[in-house]
């Protein structure tokens, strides 16, 4: 019986522990292979082949393969010898793919290539965001190196497949961007190759293609690439792009602890997905910017190009949740007449108001050399009188009152 079944966001689809019977095949989507709670590799190919081991070898599963996001696979569950009987090509593919495991697995055991695992473990451990751009146009590559720094992310370049392939077999990216107007159509075969690939194998691909491009955007997302960005490239969505899929906090490109207090630095430009996003981040920068022993906050207007309802909204939201902080000590660093408008705003009357950075560090230093004057001035208060006693001690010349006379006994 042949089936194709869509399956939901982490159902399982091939239980470990099982006996199985025929394979499946991944129509669209993507798939987690898990070791208890540890993912070994994810496939997002389509027409990939797995779960045919099982009645290969007559054993049961010893991993789990479930579903990640949405994806819809084909269920062959007929005895293995009767598929191929019947069509002979199953076993060329069900060959080629046990070929090209094997051939991963050789070059893992004999150290060429790093493992799944050491090649997660190497990404988890560097701090860098890394990400390979693929074009045969080197204005491309360079417009995406200067463009993405503001991010801190380190950017390479490739001019083709081979140079490509070449580079993931020693570096670990993050992310790979390919042209979808590679010659001889070769960005679709790069990909496939990408995730055969181990250091590429769960690095998110995406597509740039040419603004209106629809038909090579339609081949992309087919052919299983995440994402897609447009060319000429417009900086703020493709950033928030590659941010999702990546899985990174992109409101990291706002917020940074610097020396003892928080930067917030403000967008040239809002749109609505920063606005959305920063909104969605503040309280959590917040709580751990406390978690860190740092009380003091930033705000840099200066990048803004122009001072928009959407600003206000923002900086209005973070207002808002200061307001529950009194110990926090806020400093916005605004041009002009801005400054004082700022300060109109709920809960940010107090605001300091600075030209610079330097000012915003000045103002911190007085507001706590201010604290420590009134703490000095409570300590040296004099402490109050002392209650008068009940019955006030006689004046000078004057009788001291009698004590009262005993009662007679009767």
């Amino acid at each position: 019986m042949i089936r194709s079944v869509q399956h939901p966001d982490g159902e399982v689809i091939l239980p470990e522990g099982e006996l199985g019977k025929g394979f499946c095949v991944l129509e669209t989507g993507t798939i987690e292979v898990v070791k208890g709670d540890k993912v070994l590799s994810t496939i997002d190919a389509p027409g990939s082949v797995f779960g045919e081991l099982s009645e290969i070898l007559g054993i049961k599963r010893d991993v789990t393969i479930r579903a990640k996001g949405d994806c819809v696979v084909r269920h062959v569950e007929e005895n293995l010898e009767v598929i191929v009987m019947k069509n002979p090509k199953v076993a060329v593919k069900l060959i080629r793919t046990l070929g090209r495991r094997l051939n991963r697995m050789n070059e893992i055991a004999f150290g060429q290539l790093p493992s799944e695992t050491e090649a997660g473990a190497a990404l988890e451990e560097s701090q860098e965001v890394k990400l390979l751009v693929v074009d045969d146009k080197a204005a491309i590559i360079e417009q995406l190196k200067v463009g993405l720094a503001r991010n801190g992310w380190i950017v390479s370049g490739a001019a083709g497949e081979a140079e490509a392939l070449s580079q993931c077999q020693s570096e670990v990216f993050n992310c790979i961007l390919i042209s979808m107007a590679l010659p001889d159509d070769s960005a679709i075969t790069l990909r496939r190759k990408l995730k055969t690939t181990t250091n590429a194998i769960n690095a998110p691909v995406v597509g740039m293609i040419v603004v209106g491009d629809e038909e090579s955007q339609t081949r992309a997302i087919e052919a299983g690439f995440a994402e897609c960005i447009s060319k000429p490239f417009d900086l703020i969505k493709a950033e928030a792009a590659l941010y999702g899929v990546m899985q990174l906090d992109s409101s990291e490109r706002y917020f940074k602890v610097e020396e003892d207090y928080l930067y917030f630095e403000l967008p040239e430009e809002f749109t609505t997905f920063i606005v959305n996003d920063i909104q969605e981040n503040i309280e959590s920068r917040i709580h751990n910017t406390i978690n860190e022993g740092i009380l003091k906050i930033v705000i840099d207007t200066t990048p803004l190009l122009e001072m928009d309802e959407a600003a206000v909204e923002v900086v209005g939201h973070l207002a808002e949740a200061l307001e529950k902080l009194p110990m926090m000590r806020v400093a916005i660093i605004a041009e002009g007449e801005d400054g004082e408008m700022w300060n109109n705003l709920d809960g940010a009357e107090d605001w300091g108001i600075c030209a610079d950075v330097a000012e915003a560090k000045e103002y911190f230093e007085q507001e706590h050399e201010y604290e420590y004057e009134e703490e000095e001035e409570e300590e040296a208060a004099p402490a109050e009188a002392p209650a008068e006693e009940a019955e006030a001690p006689a004046e000078e010349g004057e009788a001291a009152p009698e004590a009262a006379a005993p009662e007679e006994e009767a």
